[in-house]
């Protein structure tokens, strides 16, 4: 039987929607949006969201909520990562949304965030023989996941969102120049994880889900010209970070056509992947277009 499902993503730098259909055991994309409402920057800036922001996202909200009626969507799940369940007012947020759209926020936590990531890619990607290092990189967060033979052999969240590494240089009074410094001063606990869990096995492949990752496999058609870009290398990540950190952001939305919420954003996560890749002992990275999102649809069926 036929369903129309919806599947919110409220992240730390936008909310995402999707709605597809799923029947068959096949699921099919029907629409997505996205409004880039970015809740991280007030939360890691000073732990609240602010009431421009919350307007905002109410706003986003009523959309969804009328997407939903338009498409007909018989089931829907709504979940918040790391900005929500940060926030000190977070219930406050999560009230207003339902009063105004009748939509219900799940916060979920870092461990289910990755576990319903590796549901989407698990219907994506074949995991099965295979030891494979899922890697989402967010706004708020940057979760791992160590799957063998398409099991979960473990999974770790760390606090390393792209977002959250732009408040720190701001609060540093450090611009762009200084990333490579921040991230090894930030990432002594992901080391850690990579080195205890990760490093000694044979490693397969990596594979980077979530808006950066896509814009990276974009990015290698647009600034490096090379085909396929369902995947990625070191070697052309190690390019394109090279490329971007030559051009400044007002260049990069121009020229690159990429959306101020993302070229802020985008070398900040070229560096965390290519930390973890380097660190991991990895060299390819797939990136099969499908995130949290897909997860949640998949949750519904």
């Amino acid at each position: 039987m036929k369903q129309t499902l919806s599947a919110i993503d409220v992240g730390s730098n936008a909310i995402r929607m999707m709605i597809a259909s799923y029947e068959d055991g096949r699921m099919k994309e029907i629409k997505k949006f996205r409004s880039p409402v970015r809740l991280g920057h007030d939360v890691f800036e000073n732990g609240l969201i602010s009431e421009k922001t919350l307007e905002a996202a109410v706003d986003s909200f009523s959309h969804f909520a009328h997407l939903n009626q338009k498409y007909k969507v018989e089931a829907g799940r709504t979940v918040a990562t790391s900005a929500v369940r940060e926030a000190k007012n977070k219930n406050e947020f999560i009230k207003s949304i339902l009063e105004e759209s009748h939509i219900q926020i799940d916060v979920i936590s870092g461990k289910e965030e990755a576990e319903l990531i590796f549901q989407a890619v698990k219907n994506q990607i074949d995991l099965h023989q295979r030891n494979a290092l899922l890697i989402d990189i967010g706004g708020g967060s940057v979760e791992l996941t160590l799957t063998q033979n398409a099991k979960i052999k473990s999974t770790a969240s760390f606090p390393l969102g792209t977002v959250r590494l732009l408040d720190h240089l701001k609060k540093r009074g450090l611009g762009e120049k200084s990333l490579k410094v921040l991230i090894g001063d930030l990432t002594s606990d992901l080391s850690q994880h990579i080195a205890k869990n990760i490093s000694a096995l044979p490693m397969d492949f990596a594979v980077g889900t979530g808006g950066n990752l896509e814009c990276m496999a974009r990015l290698k058609l647009d600034l490096l010209e090379k085909t396929p870009n369902n995947y990625l290398t070191l070697a052309e990540l190690v390019a394109i970070s090279q490329k971007l950190s030559e051009i400044d952001i007002q260049t990069r939305i121009e020229k690159l056509n990429l959306r101020a919420d993302r070229a802020d954003v985008i070398l900040p996560a070229l560096f965390i992947v290519k930390t973890i890749m380097r660190q991991s002992g990895l060299n390819k990275i797939h990136i099969p277009c499908v995130g949290l999102r897909d997860g949640l649809l998949w949750s519904l069926v």
